[in-house]
């Protein structure tokens, strides 16, 4: 298996990623360092990058060319941010870490970020029609798609970092209500931004975006802790607004949950934002975890993205999870085809839309991952790591509805009080869809329990208060039969019908 090395220089912090790859098929990230620095100290007085920072990003970039050297890594990518093209010593700058770490970086214009970022978020929402808003530190920038379609784009040049630089001296508040007016008159020319139709979205990326939504979720006692796909109302970005506004920031200032330096950015970052959502006809936001460096990734180890996004991103999820993390040879897509099978045989009886569809497949593909930790209750272990799991395509309530038809395989593991976490996400009529995609899972891993994959279609027929299953094999299958016959008591419990398997 190769590996991949990424360094990020931005203003405020360089980013190392590691991350393993198949070539042209999938990649996983599975470190990054973060170290925080100060690479525009005192730069606007003569636009030059101090001597002293010099020396500590060579320093911390010497340290990280170790590290990617003992990893075995020969392929490094190296990116900053077009805010370097403003330092009359850039030249300078780049050649002296060249000259001592051998690593060369590429300064990325304002039009390849937004790039990156549109191919990083596209390919892991299932969302086809979005305005994506990027706030960074010295920019803001817009992109508007249809359906794989890039519609507009701008930039203008100010983000959480020179926004706050501009209304220096101001109150928290002042600072935050006037840099809020101030965007909004940068950008009122722009009615895409503030008039979108019924179907879009707005999907905010980067640090500032994170940082709301990890605010937003501590006072929702939100049950889950993912970042990626998480989703709030204007009020909740109100509510935050109101909050950080009453405080007072200081360089020294943390909010809780947030890193020091993020804490300084956070005020004009909300602005920005709020003057996004407050002045336009969306009431809802959804936060990207992806961005610049996922773009990337994705351009290099699939250049297909380059020409088009990935027509499945559920499906590339989860072949990702499967070909890293599941032993080989294993069965999950013939359980998966099995259940839709099933799915599709007993709809006149369960009576599911077809958005239970992805919920199936997500437990069908991840039901037994938590075999590979323990044989002593895998089903909660692979409960927790579907929760827990980045899985691109589906909502934060569906993976909690396929956590649950995940463990629901044995009906004994249910615990009212574990449903009743997720009670701002799931309602009754999802219990009683979990339960009945928990048998057809049980069923479908039965009939392939030796992996054999010997079971390659079933018919149901539906008589009175019975379903006959009749099993289409391509060779013998009793012990798979034998074990899909222990679900008929759950099965009576969720459908109210006797089943017969054959």
């Amino acid at each position: 298996m190769e590996k991949i090395a990424i360094i990020e220089l931005d203003t405020t912090k360089i980013k190392l990623v590691f991350a393993d790859v198949i070539s042209n098929k999938s990649f996983l990230v599975y470190d990054h360092v973060d170290v925080p620095i100060n690479l525009m100290k005192e730069f606007n007085n003569e636009n030059i990058i101090k001597s002293t920072i010099i020396k500590d990003v060579v320093c911390i970039l010497s340290v990280f060319k170790k590290m990617i050297d003992s990893e075995g890594i020969t392929d490094v990518i190296c990116v900053t941010t077009s805010k370097i093209s403003e330092a009359k010593n850039q030249n300078g700058f780049l050649n002296e870490i060249f000259s001592i770490t051998n690593l060369k970086f590429n300064i990325l214009t304002p039009e390849q970020e937004i790039n990156y970022i549109y191919t990083a978020v596209i390919n892991s929402f299932n969302k086809p029609k979005a305005l994506i808003v990027s706030v960074s530190n010295y920019q803001t920038e817009f992109l508007l798609y249809n359906r794989r379609n890039v519609l507009n784009t701008c930039v203008i040049p100010y983000g959480s970092i020179n926004l706050a630089e501009k209304f220096e001296g101001l109150s928290t508040k002042e600072m935050m209500d006037k840099s809020k007016e101030f965007v909004y008159e940068q950008l009122k020319q722009y009615d895409w931004i503030f008039n979108l139709e019924e179907e879009y979205e707005i999907i905010g990326v980067g640090d500032v975006f994170l940082s709301l939504g990890e605010i937003s979720r501590r006072a929702r006692k939100y049950p889950l802790q993912l970042e990626h796909n998480y989703t709030l109302s204007s009020q909740d970005l109100n509510k935050v607004y109101d909050v950080v506004s009453n405080m007072e920031i200081t360089k020294n200032s943390k909010i809780k949950g947030v890193s020091v330096d993020n804490t300084r950015s956070m005020p004009t970052g909300l602005a920005i934002i709020s003057a996004i959502v407050n002045n336009g006809n969306k009431t809802e936001l959804t936060i990207s975890k992806n961005g610049l460096i996922n773009g990337i990734l994705l351009n290099t180890v699939i250049p297909l993205t380059l020409e088009k996004p990935i027509s499945d991103n559920l499906g590339y999820s989860l072949q990702v999870l499967n070909e890293f993390y599941d032993k080989k040879p294993n069965n999950a897509e013939h359980v998966y085809d099995l259940s839709m099978i099933l799915f599709k045989q007993l709809k006149v009886l369960h009576k599911l839309n077809r958005s239970y569809v992805r919920v199936l497949r997500v437990a069908s593909y991840m039901y037994a991952c938590g075999l590979r930790v323990t044989n002593d209750s895998p089903e909660k272990i692979s409960f927790n790591i579907i929760l827990n799991s980045q899985i691109y395509g589906v909502s934060h309530k569906e993976l909690v509805l396929a956590a649950f038809t995940s463990i629901l395989r044995d009906i004994d593991n249910f615990n009212l009080s574990d449903w009743v976490k997720y009670k701002d996400l799931v309602n009754e009529e999802d219990l009683d869809a979990v339960k009945k995609l928990a048998v057809i899972l049980q069923i479908a891993s039965s009939l392939d329990c030796t992996k054999f994959g010997n079971v390659i279609d079933v018919s149901c027929d539906i008589l009175g208060d019975s379903v006959i299953m009749k099993t289409i094999t391509k060779g013998e299958v009793p012990l798979e039969i034998r074990q899909a016959k222990l679900a008929s008591v759950d099965f009576k419990r969720a459908y109210n019908k006797n089943l017969e398997i054959l």
